[in-house]
């Protein structure tokens, strides 16, 4: 199957899958919209702060201890995935990013606290996950000009902002991350890919579920990329998508000044366009000035539409 047949595939199932339940949600969510900023809000209110964007692949625990040495030094945007993760280390991010409408999603912020901390949520969020979240919440619509119900929704709620997704929801977490205007924007538990027995990060809601178990139920979507050591390694077809996502956003994407993405995950298939770097050195070269990122999200987020 060639690139462009894996991405109309991909497409045409989530939209097959999802489309009522965008319409449901949405609607449900109404209430909570008019009282929530949008992610235009934050335009640029980052600037040139150091960005770290955090996946909850199975290389985040190779990687985790050294988040902590990034706190108050930068800008931390994890999936929902890997917050709970984070929050066994003690640290906290500054933003959690989910794009899943599914209420099976809230699995990810039961049994632990997230006050502190700002959910960044696509307008056609599941309600559930809404009640079970405890702080401050940031709208987003899903930018896809393509799918007629996502855009139609974005046109009720053109004040929000938008975030395109590219396959799963480190794409929006980063075009939050470059949007805000961080720089550099690094990447960790970044895989895509299943390159270990696992296919999360061991202190995630996922960890015990097995790779065998996956290549099981997903046989149909397995395919296969060359990660970082030129191995082959199995992903699923959305994961691969969201590579060839990554590779168009990294190269045609454009803002004021330069931008420097920068994989720290020391592992995956996310290789192209962008540097290669342990995390402990990133952190060491570009997260050295105390910065007070509370408060630039308070001076962003207390000014609504």
């Amino acid at each position: 199957m060639n690139r462009d047949s894996q991405i109309q595939e991909v497409k045409s199932a989530t939209l097959l899958r999802f489309n009522e339940l965008w319409k449901q949600n949405f609607q449900a969510n109404l209430n909570a919209i008019q009282r929530n900023p949008g992610v235009a809000s934050l335009k640029n209110k980052l600037k040139n702060l150091p960005g770290i964007v955090i996946g909850a692949g199975p290389s985040l625990d190779k990687n985790i201890r050294f988040l902590g040495q990034a706190k108050d030094k930068a800008v931390l945007i994890a999936s929902d995935a890997a917050l709970k993760p984070l929050l066994a280390h003690n640290i906290v991010p500054a933003f959690v990013v989910c794009l899943d409408p599914q209420e099976d999603i809230t699995k990810f912020f039961k049994g632990v606290s997230s006050r502190g901390t700002t959910l960044v949520a696509p307008s056609i969020i599941h309600p559930q996950v809404l009640d079970v979240w405890e702080g401050n919440v940031v709208f987003y619509s899903k930018f896809a000009p393509d799918i007629a119900t996502l855009t139609q929704i974005q046109r009720q709620a053109p004040h929000l902002g938008h975030l395109t997704p590219g396959g799963t929801v480190l794409s929006v977490a980063y075009d939050l991350a470059f949007q805000s205007g961080a720089n550099p924007i690094l990447f960790v538990g970044q895989d895509l890919s299943y390159p270990q027995k696992k296919t999360h990060s061991r202190e995630g809601e996922n960890a015990e579920e097995q790779l065998a178990a996956t290549y099981e139920r997903q046989r149909e979507n397995i395919v296969h990329e060359i990660d970082i050591n030129g191995r082959t390694l199995p992903t699923l077809k959305a994961m691969s998508v969201s590579k060839q996502w990554f590779n168009w956003a990294f190269t045609t994407w454009k803002r004021e000044g330069p931008v420097t993405i920068i994989n720290c995950s020391e592992a995956g298939i996310l290789i192209d366009h962008c540097e290669l770097m342990p995390l402990s050195e990133a952190i060491y070269k570009y997260c050295r000035k105390k910065i007070n990122v509370a408060w630039a999200l308070k001076k962003a987020l207390n000014k609504k539409r």
